[in-house]
This record gives C-alpha cells, structure tokens and sequence, in this order.
C-alpha cells in the first residue's frame, strides 16, 4: 500500500477518552469532577449537575443525579463549540443510537436522550466507577518480574486481564453480531468496574455495517484526499479517523470499503499485543505511528516481550493472527477471536487447578525424604546392633536389632504410600491439564529414575518400561538420557597406550567381548559412546596388557574418578615382571556389587570403590597345595603341614577320626589319595576339604617363597573379579545355563570335580576362570550379615585374625551345588575350623599405585 497520497489521521477528533463515562481512579482515590462552568439552559429539571467528570473531542461529560430515581449517572452534551457543525452533530445523534441499540453488558446502556433549548443534544448513561484497561496492563506490567506476573497491589493477575480481554471481546462480538463496527477500540476505550464488570465504551466512531459511503463537508476534524464537497454524511473514501496506535492498516490508508469485522479484530488483537508485550504495537507521535502502520506490522510480540515474563504461545498466535495484514487472514469476527481465547482461559482455569492438586501432592516430597532418611539411619543402627550379635546368639539378643528393622520397615512402606499419593496426584492433574509440565518433569524425573536403577541392575524389562514412560514425559530435559549416549574419558601412565575398544554382546546366551574400533592413544578426552558395557583393551610397550571393562551409562560421563577426587584417575599400566603368566590385574574403580534377588545372601546393591589387586587365574590345584605339604615337610613343619592335610570330616578341625585325602609315600613325602567318594584325585583338579587356616597358611607360605604379598581375596574382590562392573549375574553373562560352569547340572552321571581349566566359558571380564563352578573359595574376612567393611564407598581389605572364631566369608559356586548357587552375588559363611569337599582357595594380592607388588 502506497501511503504516500493518504492524509494522516484524525486523532481523536471526533470520539471521547473512556474517562468521559466512568469516573478512574488515580492514586489519591476517584478523580475529582469538575465545578459546573455557566450553562444556559439549565439541565432539565429531573437531574442535578454534580460536576464535569471529562472533556473529550466533541462532548462533555458530567455527573448528575437523577431526582426521579435517586441514582448518579453520567450524562454526556455535545460541546458548544460543535453545536452549528452538522458533521459533528450527526455523528453524536449516531452514538446515541448505536449505542441506545447494543444491549449488552459489556456496554453501557442508555437511559434517556434530550436536547437543550441551544440545540446541544445529550444523553444519560450509567455511571462505572473503575479504571481504563491500560491502566490495569500498566499496573501488572509493574508488578511483573522476569519470572512471572505477580498479584498487582489491587489483586489483578495476567490471566484475570484475560478474562476482561475475552469479555471484551464478548461484547464486541455482540456488535458484530447487531451489524455494527466499533472502528476505535483501544486499552483507554475499555474500562473494568470496580465489580469485575469489562465495559466497551465511546462508540462515536461506529457505523453500520453496508451503510452507503457519502462523502462530507470537510471540517477541522477529518482529513480526506480528494476534491471537497458539501454533501452530507458520517464518512467519506479517503477519511482517516481513530488512534493509529491500534488502527489496522486498511483504516490507516483511508480504505474505508475495505472496513469490515476483521478491522475491529486487528484493533482486539493490538490490544492484546500491549497486554502480552506491556507496550503498545507502535510507539512515537501520532503521525510517526501512522507512518509505522502503513509501512508493515509491528515487530512480533515475542520479541517486544523479550526480557519480561514467559508469554503463553497459544495467546501469541491468537495476536499474531489477529493483527495480519491481510483482512482475511485475520478471525473473521470478534466471535471467533474470542472463542480462541476463552479456549485458553479455560485451559489456564483447569492448569491452576491441576497445580493447586499437584502442589498439595508435592508438599509430601520433603515428607518422603525425610521417611527414606529416617529409614537409613534406623537401618544402619539395627546393622551395628547385628553386628555384635552372633548368628547362634538367642532370640532375646537379637530382638533389639530385629524391632528397628521392622520400624524401618514400616517407615519405608509409609514412604512408598506417600509417594503412591503423589505420583496419583500427578497423574490426576494431567486429567485436568494433559500439558501440565510440573507432572510431567515430576514424572519424568521418576521414570528416569527407574530406568538408570533398572539398567545397573540388570532388569530389562522394566527398564524398557522405563523407558517408554519417560519418553511420554520427558519435555526435553532428560534429552541427553534417552539419547542413550555417554561419554570416555581415560589418561593412562604411560601416556600414549594403545586402547582398543571391545563391547560385550550377547552370543549363544554368553556375554562376548567384541572388537568394535580402536579409540587411539590415551589420553583420551570425552569420546561419545552408546550407553552399554565394554571392554578397554590397554597396551603399550614394556607393560602388561591390561582388561579394563567399563559400563557407560545414560548420560553419564566414566573417567574412573575415585570416591573424593577430581577428574579421571591415572591407569597406572603394570610392569611386565609385575605379573606372572596366570595373574589377572584388575584395576582400581567402581564396581556394582550385591543387588541380585536370586542369590543367595546377596548384599544389598551397592556402588562401591574396590582397589587395583591381582587375581590367580585358576584356584590352586592339588598338584599346587602337594607341592606346599612337602615344602612344609622339607622346612621340619610336619605338624603344621599336617593340620593343613585335606580330610573328609566335616566336623570341627580338632575331630581327630578324619581320614585324610592325601597319603604318604613310604618317605613319608605327601601324594595324591581318593576323594570322599573313592575317586583317584587328580594333579589339576582344585583342591577341597581343606579349613580356613590351611588356606591362609598356604597364601602366607607362597607370598614368601615368592617375595610377593599373596593373601586371600576378600569376597567383594572376589565378586568384581567375577561380575566386572556391569552387575551381571555370572561371569559370562545374566544367562543361567549348566554349560558354562561345573555345577551339579553339569553332569550326566555322577558329578564331579574336573579340571582347573575345564569349562572355559566360566571366565570373568578380567579373564579370572572358574568363579561360578568347580570348587567354592575361602575370603580373608569374616563373615558380617552386612557384608565386609566399607568406609565412604572404600572396600577395607583386612583380614581376619586366626584367633577369631567367627565364620568366614565363602565365595562361589561348586562341582555339587546347584546353579542359582553359583551366582556371583551368592555368599556363604563357613566356620573357620569346618571342611567342605566344595570349598578351597585362590589367592589374591594388592598392587602399590606404580605397579610394584606389596
């Protein structure tokens, strides 16, 4: 549109400001009327002047009293100075009409009509105390904070704005639906009452809808194109009247033909602009605005919001839509846009209620924690009194640890109850608003929750079920966590190791380390892995090739940080020398540990911090502990090679009716025997039936024939050295099957111990064999109810004093034991003192940071 031939705007000229029928407020209280200035005729005699309440561009408006009926109304007379301007008076006789016509309550009715005796014509109205709308959308704006609007002073919030907005629009819709057009609807043209009440006011502009378009008499008040004339009428082609603020284009180029509904849209919708921006759609002097409006739209009213509060996208579409350029573009009528945003009122009214239940629900949250705290800590307490009790000790010494367990117990269940009520709460609340992002984030959070606990355990079933609800949740915020993907980071000493890549899969039911790339040399900062587990195969020239599995998790980022530290630890790669040809290093880190329901015993899961140590690869052999009698026989300690001698009791060590597995040569030099079952034992089966102190006596004999600091394992050593990091449940894998492993299923007939390296499918990530089946292993501590001792997330590694008579912790499964008893988890407690045909040893040692043995 070419504004170039198109005369500015009428501003004002001929329609009054809102203040002319209402009486505004100002911060002192109603603003004062007036004193009556000399007016001749006097009112008719039913009203008593009480003072000019406004002066606008073509009447005054005064209060008076109605005598008749003993009310305060508004009574608005055309200004003297227009009382000879034809134009001016006929477009005051249209207001009366007009608005005598719409009988609506969002517009103020007429009383009574009359004339002076001067010819000033007037009419009577009710009289609203309130304020005009851009006084309220000031007043929120300046109670408005970047995170929201606050409660005015006088109680106005956004969304009530709103609802004075639609009942607006309500009752320009009823116009629409009359056949009229407002044609100069603006913030200071609306005023709320002091009741609530939304009022449409000075409808001196309005016309009918497909009145004929005379043209008229030119006067200081409109500016048109085109020859003058003397024809009478309200309009004329090329007139420009209104506020150009609010004007839509087609009003502001003079094309009144193209005057129709959407124009008093476009006007709703520049109002609704300056309630979500808190500023008008064009800013500067009239005609700069009017320029503004011819030359294209304003700028998007998100980007006028910057900085202020977050606007609801649904009620910056109905603006957007509202103020198109194009008439057509634009809601048909008034009816339409408000029905879009009486949507979005009721769409607020259910989200508030759906946050007034959520935030009643949510108030049990520090509850829930402080029920789960409590637990703990009554939890830990009945731990210690256990750990004071022993397991032949009577009921009555037990009962004190057993009355926490069960407040605990109950505390925990009333946790469970009271989250059961928030999560329905949630739930309930998106009934009432299916969007509502509080519940969802609440949900969300949950879900994702189970879904990182669900995979460290292993359970995959729920969490795929996890998975699939946190993705209908999920509004973005656990991106990083559905993507699936983590993060590697890894500095080794030396630098410069090579380090190949290998991820377990699943073949044949067995977990298989498979090669999948090589990463580079370490360092390596940050190298962006799917979630799952894997196997870091480290080399590099002078050390030992170290098997280092690491499980990436969801989102999470591995760099083998230990517990009170920062950033990745240093690998410290071991020397060549520092390991024989059957030792397994296992490097220091973090392992997940217990967890398994199906094992017997198991600790509960737990993450915890377990130091770099080496493993024997196969449990000492018969061939290995013969080797160890005849040493202690060669040194002059037969008493003490006796007493370590494997025997078929199962009684206490002191029981001296045992016959013993190992015979004598006629030297007197130990040799092999038959087993229990009169089974010629051989060289390379694990050896059995040997008590706790003959297998702490043959690790101290080693570590000083070898100069190397061997010992027992303890269990949770022995666990990881079977499980790797990942949880699994067998070595090979989550699979139970009798194939893998030498457990009673093994064995078509009767079953048996085999060889050491039989079943090489029983192999741990760390290449430790025979942890799941053959023979069981004696652990260097006691055996605690609670599990070994764990400082922080530290496993203590101490051992147990031979004069301590408690049980000792056993690990493993056995050639005679069924399967589930061969899970990783599994713990057992033998006396110290007691012999098992299943039970035998393998030895463990640490390793300095360096790589020297100690």
């Amino acid at each position: 549109m070419d504004p170039s031939p198109v005369p500015p705007p009428t501003v004002d000229a001929s329609s009054d400001s809102t203040a002319s029928i209402l009486t505004a407020e100002t911060d002192s209280g109603v603003r004062a009327v007036e004193p009556m200035e000399a007016v001749e005729p006097p009112l008719p005699r039913r009203y008593e002047d009480l003072g000019r309440i406004a002066r606008g561009g073509a009447g005054d408006v005064r209060r008076v009293r109605d005598l008749l009926f003993g009310r305060v109304l508004a009574m608005k007379v055309l200004r003297w100075e227009h009382v000879q301007n034809p134009r001016m008076r006929a477009r005051f006789i249209s207001e009366i009409e007009l608005t005598a016509r719409l009988q609506h309550p969002g517009i103020i009715p007429v009383h009574e009509r009359g004339q002076f005796d001067d010819g000033r014509p007037w009419f009577t109205m009710q009289e609203v105390r309130g304020r005009t709308f851009d006084a309220v959308i000031a007043e929120l704006y300046g109670a408005a904070g970047p995170t929201g609007f606050g409660p005015t002073p006088s109680g106005w919030t956004f969304r009530r704005a709103v609802d004075a907005f639609a009942r607006i629009t309500q009752a320009v819709a009823y116009a629409h639906g009359e056949g009229i057009l407002h044609r100069d609807l603006k913030p200071m043209n609306l005023m709320v009452g002091e009741q609530g009440e939304a009022f449409v006011m000075d409808w001196g502009l309005a016309r009918r809808i497909g009145d004929p378009l005379p043209s008229e008499p030119d006067d200081d008040d409109a500016i048109h194109e085109g020859d003058g004339g003397d024809e009478g009428g309200l309009t004329r082609h090329g007139e420009v009247l209104g506020t150009p603020t609010y004007m839509p284009p087609e009003q502001a180029g003079g094309e009144h033909a193209m005057h129709g509904k959407p124009s008093d849209v476009y006007a709703l919708g520049a109002i609704l602009y300056q309630l979500l921006a808190g500023r008008p759609p064009y800013r500067g002097s009239g005609l700069a605005i009017w320029r503004q409006v011819l030359a294209g739209p304003p700028i998007p009213v998100a980007e006028a919001a910057r900085g202020g509060p977050a606007l609801p996208r649904e009620l910056v579409a109905i603006c957007e839509r509202a103020m198109q350029r194009d008439p057509a573009a634009r809601y048909p009528d008034a009816a339409a846009l408000g029905r879009e945003v009486l949507d979005w009122l009721d769409g607020a009214r259910r989200r508030e209620q759906a946050r007034l239940a959520l935030a009643e629900a949510a108030a049990l949250l520090p509850e829930i924690a402080e029920l789960r705290a409590r637990a703990r800590e009554i939890t830990a307490r009945a731990r210690r009194l256990m750990e004071a009790v022993r397991p032949y000790d009577p009921v009555e010494v037990k009962r004190p640890a057993w009355a926490l367990e069960d407040e605990a117990s109950r505390i925990a269940q009333d946790a469970v109850l009271r989250e059961a009520a928030l999560l329905q709460a949630a739930h309930g609340a998106l009934i009432l608003d299916p969007e509502l992002p509080e519940a969802h984030a609440l949900l969300a959070d949950r879900h994702c929750d189970e879904l990182v606990a669900a995979e460290r355990a292993r359970r995959h079933e729920d969490a795929a079920r996890a998975e699939a609800m946190l993705r209908t949740h999920d509004r973005g915020r656990h991106a990083a966590i559905l993507r699936g993907d983590g993060a590697l980071s890894l500095v080794t000493d030396p630098e410069g190791a090579e380090v190949l890549l290998c991820r377990f899969a699943a073949r044949d039911r067995r977990l298989v380390a498979e090669p999948v790339r090589h990463l580079g040399r370490a360092p390596i900062r940050e190298a962006v892995l799917p979630r799952g587990s894997y196997l870091l195969v480290i080399s590099a020239p002078g050390r030992a090739e170290v098997r280092l599995p690491v499980c990436i998790e969801r989102g999470a980022h591995w760099d083998g940080t230990p517990p009170g530290e920062t950033g990745p630890r240093i690998l410290s790669l071991p020397l060549l020398h520092a390991l024989g040809p059957d030792d397994c290093f296992v490097p220091a880190g973090y392992a997940d540990i217990g967890g398994d329901p199906e094992a017997p015993d198991s600790l509960p899961a737990r993450r915890v911090w377990i130091d770099a140590f080496v493993l024997r690869r196969f449990p000492v052999t018969n061939g290995e502990y013969l080797a160890f009698l005849n040493a202690l026989l060669g040194e002059g300690r037969e008493e003490e090679a006796l007493a370590c001698v494997p025997r078929t009791a199962h009684g206490m060590a002191e029981a001296r009716d045992e016959r013993p597995l190992f015979g004598r040569e006629a030297g007197g030099r130990f040799m092999l025997a038959v087993d229990e079952a009169g089974a010629r034992l051989a060289s390379e089966w694990p050896v059995a039936s040997i008590d706790w102190y003959a297998a702490l006596s043959y690790a101290r004999w080693l570590s000083a024939q070898t100069g190397l600091p061997w010992r027992l394992p303890n269990e949770l050593e022995r666990e990881k050295a079977a499980r790797g990091v990942d949880g699994r449940a067998y070595p090979w894998g989550d699979y139970p099957d009798a194939t893998f492993a030498c457990v009673l299923e093994s064995h078509a007939g009767v079953p048996m111990r085999v060889a050491a390296d039989s079943y090489p499918a029983d192999e741990s990530p760390y290449g430790v064999r025979g942890l799941s089946g053959n023979s069981r292993d004696w652990c260097c501590n006691v055996w605690r109810r609670e599990g070994p001792a764990i400082v922080g997330e530290r496993v203590l590694v101490d051992e147990a004093s031979p004069g301590d008579p408690e049980h000792r912790a056993v690990r493993g499964g056995g050639w005679s034991s069924a399967l589930p008893f061969a899970r990783a988890a599994g713990r057992f407690g033998l006396l110290p003192g007691i012999r098992r045909a299943t039970v035998g040893l393998r030895v463990a040692r640490s390793l300095t940071a360096n790589m020297d043995p100690r």
